[in-house]
């Protein structure tokens, strides 16, 4: 998919989550909301493998980004993706800032664009 990094690992996505959760705090990130959606499934009467997703950011990098492209708000703040895929295997996504700036015709900001992309690539790969 264009502009998804993805990673796989053996850990339990339970793990995974609670190890995310810490590792983006302890960056400085605010960890806004976690979306459960196999407990949503659930209440409405249907099976999910393990699905979550974890809501982070920070307004002090984020905000000049929303004001230079307005758009942009739609989909910030940022989403991790972990889900429990084929045979146990845990799988993580994350949509690329460089993807989304692209997508909201931001033109400038580069490095820190690409500064966030690698941040965030470096914690996913902490935790896995």
């Amino acid at each position: 998919m264009p502009g998804v990094l993805a990673w796989c690992s053996s850990r339990a996505p339970t793990e995974i989550i609670a190890a995310l959760d810490a590792a983006l705090q302890k960056a400085g990130f605010i960890v806004f909301a976690r979306f459960d959606h196999t407990q949503a499934a659930h209440e409405a009467g249907l099976q999910m493998l393990p699905t979550q997703v974890i809501v982070f950011g920070n307004p002090k990098g984020g905000t000049p980004l929303m004001l230079a492209a307005p758009t942009l708000a739609i989909d910030l703040p940022s989403r991790i993706l972990v889900r429990e895929g084929p045979d146990a295997v845990s799988e993580v996504y994350f949509n690329t800032l460089e993807y989304l700036a692209k997508r909201h015709r931001l033109t400038h900001m580069d490095e820190t664009i690409s500064r966030f992309d690698r941040k965030v690539g470096e914690i996913v790969t902490s935790c896995m």
